[in-house]
């Protein structure tokens, strides 16, 4: 069955209202919750072992210091350059020591200092030159965040940073049409070597290459790959899987987009697991804009997943939810804007796998690709999704976020409560609400999208909601580029009881 003959197959909608749905909805989130909380233990059924993607996350818990392990930069091109910005929102000042790695060099070791209720922000290519560079925040005395940020002439980017390295790294989308550029930047932060298989998924075929089975990362080092020399050139969908067989590592995905309806640049952080559930703050169907779900199975089953679309909307007004199945071993596209019933506008979008009761739901990947065109310029974004139990009352964006624009935040409310949302600023006084988003109404399964005003000051922004959200960003591209970035903000764990 090829795409269009998939996407025609949609069917089996269901009548439930989205409000009986977030019943259902907001019973998982406690799961999930729980499950976050828990140290995201593996959960093993009979047939498949689905793990919880390990996101990155804020813990609240002051008594221990933080690492954090950033996707990487291209460092062999004078007009990318490339910054680590480290937050600190405590009423403490702490040291950090900053690791520099790439390939065929030395690792690069500095130290700064970052004043209580501040920012610092580290040049990455300072003292190194490799193809690609990677680094790593190590926190003592204190628990901030990191978040990695590149000035590329295709439009700026921000990344999250890794809380820590694991075994398994996924990317539902990819893409080298009309010679873009795709890396998958492989870094192995640790002093023994790391040894990974890697395969990826085209649209047609899955593919295995010798050269990348049993393929080495030296210690502490940084090796990118280009897929269209591993065989997926000018190819429109290209997932790739890596899987540590010796040793774990942190995977990140940098993607020059150079036609084919694609234009710009983004680096992100792969899914280091699989999930159930995931979750997007800011579907669009707008003028000028098309959307597009990029689902990868990486699991020997197939996957009956249930699309919802949350709006907010009166019950005359509601969209009925959408079924599709994910292959296994294959990629799925899903093509919001061919569906019936999608209002212009805004919308939250939750894709959950289903499965026969008593079964383990299926875990896929799915990363949401949007093209904005403003006569014949595009601007492309590509954000992963919050997974199963992501979901947080408190979520920091530890870089900040755009101002003067009526999107700078999204923030969905999947549950049957109505709630209200709080966005503050970490300055000298600390944590201050901005005036004017105080207690805003977030509707109950509805989302509202927040401008921050013009001049307010860089820092690190805090959303606090009365009910479990998700919230994502949207960024300008800069340099008077169309469209937006998107990137999640960070959830918060709470602190572990004393004694526990």
């Amino acid at each position: 069955m090829n795409e269009n003959q998939r996407l025609a197959s949609v069917q089996n909608r269901t009548h439930l209202s989205i409000r009986q749905l977030a019943v259902f909805v907001l019973a998982l989130l406690m799961v999930g919750a729980m499950v976050l909380t828990n140290q995201r233990d593996e959960v093993v059924a009979e047939s498949e072992m689905v793990t919880v993607p390990v996101m990155p996350v804020v813990s609240l818990d002051q008594r221990i210091s933080t690492s954090w392990f950033c996707p990487g930069v291209p460092g062999n091109d004078g007009t990318i350059s490339g910054s680590i910005v480290i937050s600190n929102p405590s009423d403490t000042d702490f040291n950090a020591t900053i690791t520099r790695l790439g390939v065929g060099v030395s690792p690069v070791v500095t130290a700064v200092t970052v004043a209580a209720r501040s920012q610092a922000a580290v040049n990455v290519k300072e003292g190194i030159e490799a193809s690609f560079i990677s680094t790593i925040v190590e926190i003592l005395g204190g628990v901030g965040t990191a978040e990695q940020f590149i000035n590329h002439p295709a439009g700026n980017s921000v990344a999250q940073c890794a809380n820590e390295p694991a075994t398994d790294w996924y990317f539902a989308d990819g893409f080298t049409g009309a010679d873009s550029l795709n890396h998958i930047v492989l870094t192995n932060p640790y002093s023994d070597s790391t040894v990974v298989d890697v395969s990826f998924v085209t649209k047609e075929s899955t593919r295995e290459p010798s050269r990348l089975h049993g393929f080495v990362i030296p210690p502490r080092s940084v090796i990118a790959l280009n897929m269209a020399d591993e065989g997926a050139r000018n190819e429109p969908v290209v997932a790739v899987e890596v899987h540590a067989t010796s040793g774990k590592l942190v995977v990140g995905r940098s993607q020059h987009y150079l036609g084919d309806g694609r234009l710009g640049y983004t680096m992100a952080l792969g899914a280091s697991g699989v999930s159930s559930e995931w979750w997007f703050a800011d579907g669009e169907k707008l003028e000028g804009s098309s959307e597009q779900l990029v689902i990868l199975n990486p699991t020997r089953n197939d996957a009956t997943l249930s699309v919802m679309f949350v709006n907010g909307a009166s019950p005359d007004a509601q969209i009925e939810p959408a079924s599709l199945t994910a292959p296994a071993g294959r990629v799925t596209l899903f093509d919001t804007g061919a569906l019936p019933g999608v209002p212009n506008g805004r919308y939250g979008i939750i894709v959950s796998s289903i499965d026969e009761p008593g079964a383990e739901a299926t875990g896929v990947v799915v990363e949401q690709v949007i093209n904005r065109r403003v006569g014949n310029t595009v601007g492309t974004s590509v954000v992963l999704g919050a997974p199963m139990g992501a979901t947080s009352t408190v979520w920091v964006a530890p870089s900040g976020v755009s101002s003067g624009i009526d999107d700078s935040l999204v923030v969905l409310n999947a549950t049957p409560l109505d709630g209200t949302v709080t966005v503050s600023l970490i300055g000298p006084a600390g944590e201050v609400p901005i005036a004017g988003l105080e207690s805003m109404a977030l509707p109950a399964s509805g989302l509202v999208s927040i401008p921050v005003p013009a001049g307010v000051s860089s820092g690190e922004v805090v959303i606090r909601a009365t009910i479990p959200v998700v919230v994502q960003r949207m960024l300008l591209r800069g340099h008077d580029l169309i469209g937006r970035s998107a990137v999640l903000a960070m959830p918060t764990i709470p602190s572990p009881e004393v004694g526990s």
